[in-house]
């Protein structure tokens, strides 16, 4: 990473941070506010302020030359992914679930989340499109990314555990990555963007919302599949095929708070809840 670049990622801290606050505001003062798990009435989306951080520091960091490969369909996905989710963390759908949606629809009535998924199979078929892979990998891709958006998205029913699982996920690949150098370079800007803007989720000031977590979970299947290897991203196909599924009949937040460790790292930064 060159010095242009380290400045960038100094600089995007506080730009973010600066966005998360911002929004918030503009929320609360259009009382735009969603009940969160405690019955209190919070902003819902800090989606557009990780986006805004990781577009300005990627179009620093495309500017310098230093663009890794496939920055551009990367960015695309991830602008898409917060749009979609945008539309559900605003409207008042209680819809929730695969099965939730699909009934709606087999009753004539086109729900928000239905909304979400069709766009958002329509933006990852683009993505791995755009990959010179063979046709089993590519659908391989495909199913990973949509997991990958669609299952951080799930965990993110209490402050800070969707970030967490991200921050965690997002090092591994970096860890892993055939190219740790161009890995870090297309993750560090959406790392440094959650990290400075995970205050306001974790003491409960906003909600993350679909709109960041689906754009979490997509850069996370994205970059899985642009840098780990075919049976490391089998291994992450299997974990999220697994969450998407054990959700569609468990309800996670009992599974966590069943089982200590996973209820302490739920816990862990967040204050006066332990």
């Amino acid at each position: 990473m060159s010095a242009a670049q380290f400045l960038l990622l100094l600089l995007l801290a506080p730009f973010a941070y600066g966005l998360a606050a911002s929004l918030i505001a503009f929320y609360s003062g259009r009382s735009l506010v969603k009940t969160n798990y405690r019955g209190l009435p919070v902003p819902p989306a800090l989606g557009p302020a990780l986006l805004l951080g990781f577009l300005a520091a990627a179009a620093g960091i495309a500017w310098s030359g230093g663009s890794p490969p496939g920055l551009t369909a990367f960015a695309m996905l991830l602008s898409g992914a917060a749009f979609f989710g945008l539309w559900d963390d605003l409207a008042a759908d209680q819809v929730s679930g695969f099965k939730g949606h699909f009934k709606e629809l087999f009753k004539g009535r086109l729900s928000a989340g239905l909304l979400k998924v069709i766009t958002a199979t329509l933006l990852a078929l683009f993505f791995t499109g755009s990959l010179a892979l063979p046709l089993p990998r590519r659908m391989a891709a495909l199913f990973l990314i949509l997991l990958s958006t669609n299952g951080i998205n799930l965990l993110d029913r209490r402050p800070g555990r969707a970030l967490k699982l991200f921050f965690l996920l997002a090092l591994l690949i970096i860890f892993l990555a055939g190219s740790a150098a161009e890995a870090a370079r297309l993750l560090l800007p959406l790392l440094t963007a959650a990290l400075a803007a995970a205050p306001f989720d974790l003491n409960g000031r906003a909600m993350l919302g679909d709109s960041g977590a689906n754009l979490l979970g997509a850069a996370l299947g994205a970059a899985a599949v642009l840098y780990l290897s075919f049976p490391a991203q089998m291994a992450l196909l299997l974990f999220w095929g697994g969450v998407n599924i054990l959700s569609e009949y468990i309800s996670i937040s009992t599974l966590i708070e069943k089982s200590g460790w996973l209820r302490y790292l739920d816990w862990l930064g967040r204050p006066g809840e332990s």
